[in-house]
């Protein structure tokens, strides 16, 4: 296969709308990609442009790209955070939803920042709390020095067997550039969601519940993370 088939190949899985997830759970999307592809796990290299890493990511609302979603270290630091900064909703249950970002503390205290190899949560309290950067290894950094990258809507309830993914968008990238990537955290391009509260319903109810903490960047400066990036569909 070249480039150009890939490129046709493209096209029709794009013109087939919503696709059922041949697997459940997070790597669902990269697989029914794969499989609809007809090429085997990572595993795509191509005569004119060499091997390529394929990854597929989901879109939400916006065109935003979730490019990780991980609780800060130490263990157990987004429980100290919750008890330090809830606050009641409009039903009067626990929150802690806040948006942070690297150029501006913001209105609950927090502000991210880079130093070394983390990225490191600064807050009033002074609790230590940090991301190690290889959490971005995932979709940042390749095995080859090329990624096929794939962006899909979705619908239906995320990582279970009922999702469908609409393969809408594909990019080959290279150059990854280390300083785009933190001038992104430095200038709110990349953003962290921290979402915790408690369960609403359920024999849970009232518990402590962390939903994840987000990354999120718009897809167009994602794309600009990288010296080179070639839209193929």
């Amino acid at each position: 296969m070249n480039i150009n088939t890939l490129v046709k190949k493209l096209h029709i899985i794009k013109d087939k709308g919503f696709i059922k997830t041949h697997r459940a759970h997070d790597t669902g999307i990269g697989k029914t990609l794969e499989d609809l592809l007809e090429i085997k796990e990572n595993n795509l290299q191509l005569p004119d442009v060499g091997k390529i890493e394929l990854k597929a990511k989901r879109i939400d609302s916006g065109s935003m790209l979730t490019v990780a979603t991980k609780s800060p270290l130490p263990k157990g630091v987004n429980r100290i955070l919750f008890e330090k900064y809830k606050y009641r909703d409009k039903e009067g249950k626990y929150n802690l939803h806040s948006t942070v970002c690297g150029s501006r503390t913001n209105r609950q205290g927090l502000r991210v920042v880079l130093k070394n190899d983390k990225l490191i949560l600064k807050n009033t309290y002074n609790v230590e709390a940090y991301w190690p950067l290889s959490i971005f290894d995932d979709v940042l950094k390749s095995k080859s020095n090329k990624i096929l990258l794939i962006f899909a809507e979705t619908k239906g309830e995320r990582k279970t067997p009922s999702e469908k993914f609409h393969y809408s968008e594909a990019y080959l990238l290279s150059g990854l550039n280390s300083k785009k990537f933190k001038s992104a955290i430095e200038k709110d391009k990349l953003k962290v969601d921290i979402r915790i509260g408690v369960y609403r319903s359920g024999k849970f109810k009232g518990r402590y519940h962390d939903h994840g903490t987000g990354f999120r960047i718009n897809k167009k400066d994602f794309l600009q993370l990288f010296d080179h990036y070639k839209k193929l569909i």
